[in-house]
């Protein structure tokens, strides 16, 4: 933490030497300044193998494989958590969910600082658009944005909860480009969709409908929890097949889709999008059935739920696709190198803008609401996986080469024993380092019996 703030000490320093001296290239807005406008684009419950530039046989997203085209497509990054707050906390700061104490019903601590305060300092102007509940302004996330746009006049198909669908989302980030799209620019948008209930447009609903003859016929839980059958904040009217909610899946991607063209079309038009630095991934995925679990995220650390779409565009510089294991991790770092900034030391994540040839690990982590001791660790190193859950004491491995559905745990077999004990020993030796040195998780500030429900309803607060 300490490194962090020297950071942004020092270049306020350098910063007031360069006006001192009469030279403008630091300061917001002087059209002169060599670092690129960024753009960070997230998506919210997106699964990277649902989107045809990933190799999906579905027509989802068009619009995206244009951009991947232009631009480099990463097949493996992992996200640290299969929960919105817990990993867009790291992929803000490029630090773990435990260290930035953003765990189940906790906010982002004001001394963590973000990717949009030192960029602010650094003088980008800073604006986001949300359109998840969760992140509305008051919990920390609008830390370092200029512009905070949190409004959501949508609402959930089942839970009424706030939301703003991509269409408005878009919209409001349109705008802030046309007030803001000259000047030095940092944007984050989040788009809610596709995340449930799935509800794409009422034109989208039958395209992706197969008849599958060999669709599951499942059952509703009365919970938000996914295991064995459907949460009852996914259920769509008497629709009880498996091939059903997955089509409609895909349609919300293809809306999204739709809407992400919108963007990219203004940026074009305002000679930004060959010039930019744009950032597109998801905060987590979402399971469609794999280990019995259905549309949900959050309880498991499977591939399904953190292995996340990454694509980055730095002008010409970045194209092609990418194997080796990346992480949200990588984002902090690699902006940094981009515009010359010293990279803190206790960073976990590399600059990727070339490929990384060194042994990695990499960490993610669950706060599940529906278990006493609903905590889980993975860590991925040298295409092995180590699952470890405290409520049953259990450990699960994968080798994600032969067996990248993690279909088969090798924690029996004898000749995986001494493989399992070291990646146990790096796995909770993880768990318990505190780069940030933080000591408590804080709550959100002055929550309302009915922000309390709505989160509740959500599944982020018991």
């Amino acid at each position: 933490m300490q490194s962090l703030l020297s950071i942004r000490n020092m270049l306020s320093v350098v910063m007031t030497i360069f006006v001192c001296a009469g030279i403008t290239a630091f300061q917001p807005g002087c059209g002169v300044s060599k670092d690129p406008s960024i753009f960070l684009i997230t998506v919210d419950t997106l699964r990277h193998d649902h989107l045809s530039c990933y190799g999906y046989d579905r027509d989802t997203s068009p619009h995206l494989n244009n951009f991947a085209g232009e631009a480099m497509l990463f097949e493996n990054c992992l996200a640290h958590a299969p929960d919105t707050r817990m990993s867009l906390a790291s992929l803000m700061t490029g630090f773990l969910p435990h260290e930035t104490k953003v765990l189940q019903g906790s906010m982002l601590p004001p001394s963590v600082e973000t990717l949009a305060e030192i960029l602010q300092t650094r003088g980008y102007r800073t604006a986001a658009v949300v359109s998840n509940y969760v992140l509305r302004r008051n919990g920390g996330w609008e830390q370092g944005f200029e512009i905070y746009d949190d409004t959501m006049n949508d609402l959930e198909l089942v839970r009424r909860c706030p939301e703003r669908v991509a269409e408005h989302t878009t919209n409001r980030a349109i705008e802030l480009l046309d007030e803001l799209g000259r000047e030095q620019l940092f944007l984050w948008v989040h788009y809610q969709d596709p995340h449930g209930p799935y509800s794409p447009p009422e034109r989208l609903r039958q395209k992706f409908l197969t008849g599958d003859s060999v669709s599951r016929r499942l059952a509703v839980n009365y919970s938000l929890s996914g295991k064995e059958g459907i949460p009852f904040y996914q259920v769509l009217g008497e629709q009880r097949e498996q091939s059903y909610y997955i089509s409609q899946y895909d349609a919300e991607i293809r809306y999204q889709d739709e809407q992400l063209k919108r963007l990219f079309d203004v940026m074009k038009e305002k000679g930004l999008y060959e010039t930019s630095l744009i950032i597109f991934t998801a905060d987590h995925g979402e399971s469609m059935g794999e280990h019995d679990y259905y549309f949900a995220h959050g309880e498991y650390l499977y591939a399904n739920q953190i292995h996340v779409p990454l694509i980055i565009k730095h002008g010409n510089k970045l194209t092609g696709r990418r194997m080796d294991i990346v992480q949200h991790l990588d984002v902090v770092p690699t902006v940094w190198q981009i515009l010359g900034l010293p990279v803190d030391g206790k960073l976990r994540g590399r600059d990727i803008r070339h490929p990384i040839t060194e042994e990695r690990e990499i960490f993610s982590e669950m706060r599940s609401m529906f278990e006493k001791e609903g905590v889980g660790y993975s860590l991925v190193r040298d295409g092995l996986k180590l699952i470890y859950t405290r409520a049953q004491e259990r450990y699960e491995l994968y080798d994600l080469v032969e067996d990248p559905d993690e279909t088969r745990d090798l924690t029996k077999e004898e000749e995986y024993k001494e493989v399992l004990q070291d990646l146990s020993v790096r796995l909770h030796r993880i768990s318990e380092e505190e780069f940030l040195g933080l000591k408590a998780a804080p709550m959100h500030r002055n929550l309302t019996d009915e922000e309390k429900n709505k989160l509740r309803s959500l599944g982020y607060i018991e």
